[in-house]
Parts: structure tokens; sequence; C-alpha cells
């Protein structure tokens, strides 16, 4: 599981930001929202983060991204003199000669055990110029291995150091070589990387692999979910049609059919029941283009939300509730929040703009996250809880936020000046 994540000079984070996914001694919902894994040590298994549009929300979830990849991927596919594809804060000439930082620190299974880890780098477009891992052995924090430039220190606790520290090139991580030569401790981590799910835009055509969503337990348990949220889908199946079908073009498309014949694409399609007056008489399909995007980006999300809660990983979403109505994403949540549903503790972590949920009902204040702007377009990222002014676990946290009394939402008086709107046109707005 997470416990935090901190990313500094990266696209609009301009100073270091920490997002923490450890619980505080609050009380309020900790039965059900958070979970023990050692004494006094307590973790949240949701959060949500709010802001404005172009606020840093979807930059946050890119950090993740772009964390991930290289930890695990740098190493096997990057060559000589590739560019690192980090992205500093443009908006200040002196981050632009600075490194990207990030820092991940979690807990992963080293054999029967669970190890705290802390593992970050900082690189720029050309190469590595630090980068660290230390676990927790006996309460003590230790050292398995640091790195300045192509300098490379390790303990004995890091056997596999040694071999990996010979082909390690400057635009790589340590980590993703030290695992491609089968190195123990950075296999187990990369791999508890690579059960790491993010996604983020709009995702309309996510979807698990054919393989998954046709075995019959997974597929009754999607069909189940759909209609958990009042879809009136009865079945899905797939088939596989040619690859270029589609293409608008069809001079374009016989012409890469010609030359590629056997390529195909699948396509998934929904049942519904066919009724005579009121009466079920049988069930038709259609074509997935056919359902709403409602309907296309919830049954995409199922299968990483049931590898989630089945595998107790994290899981980020950004842009959540884009397309599905707010109680559908409020169920989604609670899935993740109870026990019953979430034994593995599962951990999801969303942005979005629907402040129905925005509860003391559904979060604590250590669950919910602002993102916000200042006048030098660096993004800004805290919680409730961590806010400039005590805020009560009793408050209307969605009205006070829309009454801007937490900040991280637009300006709108600033708006409508600039668009040269007076007060009384104001009114055709309110």
């Amino acid at each position: 599981m997470i416990a935090e994540f901190t990313v500094k000079n990266f696209r609009s984070f301009k100073e270091k930001s920490t997002f923490s996914m450890i619980s505080t001694k609050d009380k309020d919902l900790s039965e059900s929202n958070t979970f023990e894994l050692e004494i006094n040590l307590k973790f949240n298994k949701t959060a949500v983060i709010y802001g404005a549009n172009a606020s840093g929300k979807s930059n946050f979830f890119k950090a993740f991204v772009f964390f991930l990849r290289f930890s695990v991927h740098s190493g096997p596919r990057k060559q000589v003199d590739d560019p690192i594809e980090t992205e500093s804060f443009a908006l200040s000439r002196q981050k632009e000669a600075e490194p990207s930082l990030f820092e991940m620190v979690f807990f992963a299974k080293e054999g029967d055990k669970v190890i705290r880890y802390r593992y970050g780098f900082s690189v720029n477009k050309e190469r590595v110029e630090a980068e660290y891992l230390f676990a927790v052995y006996n309460v003590r924090e230790v050292m398995l291995f640091e790195r300045s430039f192509q300098e490379i220190n390790f303990s004995a606790h890091f056997k596999e150091g040694a071999r990996g520290k010979l082909s390690v090139r400057n635009n790589c991580s340590f980590l993703s070589v030290c695992a491609q030569n089968n190195g123990e401790i950075s296999t187990q981590i990369i791999k508890y990387f690579n059960k790491m799910r993010v996604l983020y835009g709009f995702y309309d055509s996510i979807r698990a692999s054919p393989q998954k969503i046709s075995q019959p337990e997974y597929k009754k348990k999607i069909v189940d979910f759909l209609k958990y949220a009042d879809i009136q889908i009865t079945d899905y199946k797939t088939e596989l049609i040619s690859a270029f079908g589609e293409i608008p073009d069809p001079d374009m498309a016989a012409l890469l059919s010609s030359k590629f014949p056997k390529a195909q694409m699948e396509k998934i399609l929904f049942g519904h029941i066919v009724y005579d007056e009121s009466k079920p008489a049988g069930e038709k399909y259609f074509d997935e283009s056919e359902e709403s995007s409602g309907t296309r980006k919830l049954f995409s999300y199922s299968s990483y939300i049931f590898d989630a809660l089945e595998n107790g990983t994290p899981l980020f979403i950004d842009e959540f509730d884009t397309m599905l109505h707010p109680l559908i994403i409020e169920g989604i949540i609670k899935l993740f929040n109870s026990p019953v549903t979430n034994p593995n503790n599962a951990q999801l972590v969303i942005s979005c703009h629907a402040v129905n949920i925005m509860t003391n009902k559904l979060f604590r204040r250590d669950q919910i996250w602002f993102c916000e702007k200042d006048q030098y377009g660096a993004t800004d990222l805290y919680s409730l809880v961590e806010y400039k002014e005590p805020v009560r676990k009793d408050a209307s946290y969605n009205k006070n936020y829309l009454h801007g009394k937490y900040g991280a939402i637009p300006y709108l008086n600033e708006i409508l000046l600039r668009i040269g709107l007076e007060n009384n046109e104001y009114a055709l707005f309110s």
C-alpha cells in the first residue's frame, strides 16, 4: 500500500508537494475508511482530489505515471542517449535548470514480511542525478542503495547491486536494471509497481484483456456491477472483426486490409432484454458504439476496480466523475471504504468535481485533498486536515467548498470581469 508520494519541479508542481494516505488520529469513520498495518499506523482506503480546471489535478496523476514508468521501464526500454521524458516547471527560469524530483513511501511484501520502503530519484532530460532506496528492518531505516549520477553505493542488504552497477546507464533507473538482472528485492518492488493502475484523461476505450473479460466468473461480476449501477445490460460478448473495418476512408481500409489480412480487433456487444409488451421475449445485442458514454466508461472501469479489490492494490483515476452519475461515484467509493467488499485493503485515489460526495458521511478530513494554483502558475496540494484554518469534523464540507472557504475553486467573478459582464448581466447565470 502507498503511504506517501512526493513530487517537485514537474509540470505545474514547482515546489515539493506530498500526498499522503496515512491516517490521522481522528476516529471518525476509522472502522470503515481506514486499516491498520502496524501498531499505531493506519492508512486511508480512499482519497479524493478537488480543484478548479487547470489547477494541476491531472498533473498529479501524470507525475505518478512518470514515476512508475521510469522506475519500471527505463532500464529495459531506453537506449543510450534516449531523452528522459520529464517536464520541469515551465514558468520559472530558475526551475528550468533544476531536476524533477519524485519519491514514494510504500509497503510491499518481501517473503512473508511486509516491508516499508522509501524509493526516489531526481532526473533531468539527459540523466539521473540522484536515486535511492531505503527499507525499514527491525524498526530502523537502512540504506539499500544510494546513487549520485553514476556513483552508486549499496549495502550488504542489497547484494544485487554489484551486478546492476556494471550495466546501468545514466538515463535509466538503477532499480529497473537490478530487476532486469533478477535481483530479489528490486524484482519484488518492480512487480508491485506493475500492479498499480493509473487511469487519466477521458477513458472510453480502456478495457481488460479479452481472455479475462470472457471468463464466466469474471463476466458475472461485471454484469452484476453494471446492474448494481442500474444499467439495463443483461450480458455482453466479444467478437473479432477486421482491424481496419471502421476506418472512414474505404480505399485506405482496403489497402491496409490487403497488406495485413490477419489483423483483427475485438468488438464488444452488449445484451438487452427484448419485450413483447410487458413480457420478456428474448435478448438483443448492440454494438458498444450504440451504448452511452457513461455505460462504456463504467464497463471499462469495472475490470480495474475488481482487480484492485481482489488483489489489494492501489488504483488511481483522474476525472473520475466524467460521464458518471453522482450516486454511482458514491457507490464505488463505498465499495473501497467497506471492509466487507474491500477485505484486502485496496486503495482508491480519484480526482473529480462531484461535490455531492464531499461529506463527512463518506470521507474523513484527511481523505479530502485540493489542488490550487498560485499567482505564478504553481500548484499547491493540501488536504482538508492541513487547511490553514481548522475545519470542524461536523462541517458541511461541500457547501463550504463551493462558497470558497477552502480555496481551489474557479475565480468566477474575475472570469466575468474579463469577458465584460456587468453585475446585472451576471444575474442571467445565477
